[in-house]
């Protein structure tokens, strides 16, 4: 058997190729499973204000009211996200966030934000920049759920930064944090986050920027290649190090449209 034979046997014995079964397949030095909300959104409330130059928020639902620590950050920062956020660029010059949620159909119009532009846009720095994507096929929605900080630390899985997803690992069935932004308790809820740096989030922040400049038609800020930023979170020890990662997306054959220069 030859070499090319041997290559080509090795591939087909492989459970994920790239452009088979995932888009890429990198390198992280650091990986960390964040299970459930508490969990989670501590940890991204502990890296988005390391971040540097740019912060990527993708999302189906995205709530400006949302606090990612329910009984209270104590780090100084506005709790509610928006503020949060907004706090974040408006103290690091030179940061730039560029948050995309799905431009939702009126069936989720109870469920949602009225006016997330306004709160998230339109009342914030300049150069913090919120945008609802439109641009899916028909009877489709955009349900990427990533945060990306600096290219260095990325956040993939199941949750999206809005209301009624905090909660612990107990489940407990009367916890009183589990209040949305009416004060209106709700039920448990279970998912799971991914945590990975090195070239992984590097991956995450391409794609990020290419989902941008489809539903915008804008290109965000490239990444930086000579930055040292390391936004990881304090206290949160890898499960894994020094893995390769699978990224695996569903993107349609959509055209890119991009705007005019102003």
């Amino acid at each position: 058997m030859d070499q090319a034979t041997r290559n080509a046997r090795r591939t087909d014995l492989r459970v994920l190729v790239p452009g088979r079964n995932c888009w890429r397949i990198e390198r992280a030095h650091r990986m960390r499973f964040l299970v459930d909300g508490e969990e989670y959104f501590t940890a991204l409330r502990n890296a988005i204000p390391k971040a540097e130059r740019t912060i990527f928020v993708l999302g189906w639902d995205i709530d400006s009211r949302m606090r990612l620590v329910p009984h209270g950050a104590g780090d100084g920062l506005p709790e509610a996200l928006c503020d949060f956020l907004n706090a974040v660029v408006s103290r690091r010059r030179g940061l730039r966030a560029y948050i995309l949620s799905w431009d939702f159909a009126m069936l989720f119009a109870m469920e949602r934000e009225w006016l997330p532009v306004y709160k998230l846009d339109w009342r914030t720095h300049r150069r913090m920049s919120f945008r609802l994507d439109a641009r899916h096929p028909l009877g489709a929605s955009h349900h990427q759920k990533v945060v990306v900080i600096d290219d260095a630390l990325a956040f993939v899985g199941g949750f999206d930064i809005t209301q009624r997803r905090w909660d612990t690992c107990q489940h407990a069935a009367h916890d009183p944090r589990r209040l949305d932004a009416n004060g209106k308790p709700y039920g448990p809820f279970h998912d799971i986050q991914a945590m990975v740096d090195g070239e992984a989030a590097r991956a995450l922040g391409e794609l990020a920027r290419e989902r941008w400049l489809r539903a915008v038609g804008r290109r965000a800020r490239p990444a930086s290649a000579s930055t040292a930023s390391n936004p990881w979170p304090e206290d949160y020890r890898p499960d894994i190090t020094e893995v390769d990662v699978a990224i695996a997306r569903t993107a349609p054959p959509i055209a890119i449209i991009t705007a005019a220069a102003p």
